[in-house]
């Protein structure tokens, strides 16, 4: 789900919070399957000189499947963008399975953040003040701090909130809101057929409403998500699959410590 920025931008906007959402994992994916259909995997029909085979038409088995299908990928590059009210977000990022990079800006009352981010086994963080502002560091250590490569240790009590949709499994998630998952017409997206599959939930008094937007052919891949947060509308669009990602090992980062998070 997008919840983590979607939330903290929408809330932000209200009242000076950040809310970080850490996606939710299913170990066993439920699957119902309506009574006019009678298969619950992909389906083969057989004729006299060639076998088709049609993606699942229940929309929860779709879903389930989408994600699968982005958790083998070995790279996943995407870009993720809002604006709002006089500020904006956005996000370019490249997965792969075990790493992955990231580089975030932020702009808003005249001010401008930025954040790069590289997985890999740690999690290694460079930013501007405002940028590492943004993930609560106290302003003194974030001026102290700014241009330097900081490392993050998968112990430190962030790491799953900061590196999460740095590998493609974490990913994969944002196409899962958690809502009732509905089944739309097929469309396009820039020449490209797609299917749309709708969510909506509420979280934190906040209305979200999202629709993936699937590949109708081939691999079961998302091409773009529009997710509304009570009017504020967070877009990610997918580009290239299937190319791991060139994280940096930042040897001489400074070792992170949580009494840097915080209000001075």
């Amino acid at each position: 789900m997008i919840l983590a920025s979607a939330l903290a931008a929408a809330t932000a906007i209200a009242q000076p919070t950040t809310t970080t959402t850490t996606p939710t994992t299913t170990t066993t994916p439920t699957t119902t399957t309506p009574p006019s259909t009678t298969t619950t995997g992909p389906t083969t029909t057989t004729g006299s000189s060639a076998t088709t085979t049609s993606a699942p038409t229940n929309p929860q088995l779709l879903l389930d499947t989408a994600i699968a299908t982005f958790q083998l990928e070995r790279g996943a590059e995407w870009s993720l963008s809002w604006s709002l009210l006089g500020k904006s977000e956005s996000e370019v990022t490249h997965d792969g399975q075990s790493d992955g990079t990231e580089i975030t800006i932020l702009k808003g009352a005249g001010a401008t953040g930025h954040l790069s981010l590289d997985l890999d086994g740690k999690l290694y963080v460079e930013g501007n003040a405002g940028g590492l502002g943004e993930l609560g560091f106290k302003a003194s250590t974030a001026t102290a701090e700014a241009g330097h490569w900081v490392g993050v240790p998968k112990t430190a009590a962030v790491f799953s909130s900061w590196a999460a949709g740095l590998n493609v499994e974490s990913a994969s998630y944002m196409l899962d809101l958690g809502g009732k998952a509905v089944l739309g017409p097929k469309t396009t997206i820039d020449g490209k057929s797609v299917i749309g599959l709708s969510q909506s939930a509420k979280s934190e008094g906040l209305t979200i409403n999202q629709t993936d937007y699937l590949e109708a052919s081939g691999p079961l891949l998302p091409v773009e998500i529009v997710e509304n947060v009570d009017g504020l509308v967070v877009t990610v669009v997918y580009g290239a699959w299937g190319k791991p990602p060139h994280a940096i090992i930042h040897k001489a980062a400074v070792p992170f410590l949580k009494s840097w998070l915080g209000k001075s």
